[in-house]
């Protein structure tokens, strides 16, 4: 497995890479759509990935039963991928249990270095730059922990993406990168709460409110990492905000 991760990582980063950041750089020769089996790209619910407008229309601890959300339980190879980045990061911290410490994200760049500003935003949950070769991420101080966690892994997902090659991501005001954002979304929930730590957990709470706060994840990435590997049957929709409109630069 140790041997194999770098050369899945590599391959990662050539999809990435060779992608417009906007769409699915697999998508026309994907045998996985073909076979209709659920499409990221064809499911606009989960480009968003909507953690954004679902906490901001929503209580965090309150998911409607009355609303469609595709149950996606599989995916393409692009997050395939991304779950096995997530995976060998975690090994690479020797992380084995939640709740995942912050200080993981240092590990994105240790040659340059990576330091993490609290900041009080008024509109963004964070942001992004590179000041004399070191990252700088800023995170919003008036979110709560758990939001923060989320913010910081996504930006992690962008360091490791700049750092091998040369992606396409949402900016402030532009409508391009929306795929690569659903990326860096799904990465940070992957670190922040990998399904197999999920479901040994979820044996013991049984509440997805006090499994979220376990893991100091929001509740709606908790909700919807139960979705997706079936421990929970609630169905709903994710009210959407295009994660080209988000904030992650």
């Amino acid at each position: 497995m140790e041997r194999e991760t770098p050369s899945l990582e590599d391959e990662l980063w050539a999809y990435v890479g060779a992608g417009d950041g906007t769409h699915c750089p697999l998508y026309s020769d994907c045998d996985f759509r073909k076979s209709d089996d659920w499409c990221a790209v064809s499911n606009p619910e989960f480009i968003s990935y909507c953690y954004e407008e679902f906490e901001r229309v929503h209580d965090k601890a309150f998911a409607p039963g009355d609303y469609d959300f595709i149950r996606f339980n599989a995916h393409c190879k692009m997050f395939k991928l991304v779950e096995c980045l997530a995976q060998s990061y975690l090994q690479k911290g020797g992380i084995s249990c939640p709740p995942v410490p912050t200080n993981l994200a240092m590990l994105a760049d240790v040659e340059n270095g990576v330091e993490v500003r609290l900041v009080p935003l008024n509109a963004y949950h964070g942001g992004l730059w590179r000041s004399q070769g070191k990252w700088i991420v800023q995170l919003n101080a008036n979110d709560t922990s758990a939001r923060r966690r989320f913010t910081l892994f996504h930006e992690v997902f962008h360091i490791r993406a700049h750092l091998k090659t040369t992606p396409v991501f949402s900016k402030i005001g532009r409508k391009t990168g929306s795929f690569n954002e659903s990326l860096a979304d799904y990465f940070a929930a992957c670190v922040l709460s990998p399904p197999h730590w999920v479901k040994k957990e979820w044996a013991k709470f049984k509440d997805i409110a006090q499994l979220a706060a376990h893991f100091d994840v929001p509740y709606i990435v908790m909700f919807v990492t139960l979705k997706r590997i079936g421990l929970i049957v609630l169905l709903f929709s994710l009210l959407t905000l295009l994660a080209s409109e988000t904030p992650f630069c």
